[in-house]
């Protein structure tokens, strides 16, 4: 072997090593236990709603489940401006602050979506519940139409991400994820789980298209991003002409469906992430490689 081929192979064996130890530091760092419910809210009914919280809680805890989410504005519906404000809270209502601290007596965190009220006004939000405590929160960034003008919704101004259990996961809400920025912000901050809540009652005659351009919008999110994705979803039958399907799932970091609900049933899914999902050679590429001109490019398109 000449001197310049026994270079190349200690340099492409070192780039390979260096490669596969960076992957390893921002894998995740243990087997994680996700589970995603689906099933009916009760529009503007926070009661009847937390009630359901409380139970799936407790099935989740029975699995050894260290993540659980629920769909988009869970807690106090999704329906019309009248039920949102009906159903919706501040942070620091008395029997949502008892539901928080009740979290103190398992080892989970727990995310359900709010209509949450503030100072400012009403916000999408999905509370990041730990330990007994709000971690911190999410409100939804891309608003529909229907969200700002009918329901009144404002919009958010980040996407934090947050570390337990070995792994550092963001969640970004519905109509967030027709985009590849909410999701790439937490990818670049780390994020390593993407839990992505819905509330989808659909027109008839769309429904079927409409869950097939969001199944792939998450394939592309999980693929292109490297993060594994979590989707909660409603069930809606009692809305003529407009039902609510369903379709949860937990995706790997390839796309591939791990654990899936059947359409228009209430179903706890639940499975394990692995560390080995998110290392090479599943995995190749790398936003690290990004040249600085490429990256400086797109800044500015899209500072426009």
């Amino acid at each position: 072997m000449s001197k310049i081929a026994r270079t190349r192979r200690i340099f492409l064996t070192c780039t390979f090593l260096l490669i596969a130890v960076c992957t390893h530091l921002f894998a995740l760092e243990r087997e994680v236990v996700i589970s995603s419910y689906q099933g009916p809210c009760k529009d503007g009914d926070f009661a009847a709603n937390l009630a359901v919280v409380r139970d799936v809680i407790r099935e989740a805890e029975k699995r050894n489940s260290d993540f659980v989410v629920f769909p988009e504005t869970f807690l106090s519906g999704y329906d019309t401006r009248e039920t949102v404000l009906k159903g919706a809270r501040r942070v620091d209502d008395p029997e949502l602050a008892a539901f928080i601290a009740e979290s103190a007596e398992h080892g989970m965190v727990v995310l359900v979506g709010l209509a949450r009220i503030t100072d400012e006004g009403l916000y999408n939000t999905v509370l990041v519940i730990e330990g007994g405590k709000l971690r911190g929160t999410f409100d939804k960034v891309m608003l529909t139409e229907g969200d700002s003008d009918d329901l009144g919704f404002l919009p958010g101004k980040d996407v934090p991400v947050f570390e337990s259990h070995g792994a550092r996961f963001a969640v970004i809400i519905c109509h967030d994820t027709s985009f590849p920025h909410p999701a790439l912000l937490a990818k670049l901050r780390g994020a390593e789980i993407l839990f992505t809540p819905h509330y989808n009652s659909i027109n008839v005659q769309r429904v079927d298209d409409h869950r097939k351009w969001v199944r792939n919008c998450h394939v592309g999110l999980a693929c292109q991003m490297k993060m594994a994705v979590v989707r909660s979803n409603v069930v809606v039958a009692d809305k003529p002409g407009e039902p609510g399907y369903g379709d949860s799932f937990i995706m790997s970091p390839q796309g591939e469906i791990l654990a899936g609900a059947e359409l228009f049933r209430t179903e706890l899914v639940t499975t394990a992430l692995k560390p080995e999902m998110f290392k090479t050679p599943y995995v190749w590429a790398d936003f690290s490689e990004l040249p600085a001109w490429l990256k400086n490019k797109l800044a500015d398109e899209l500072k426009k």
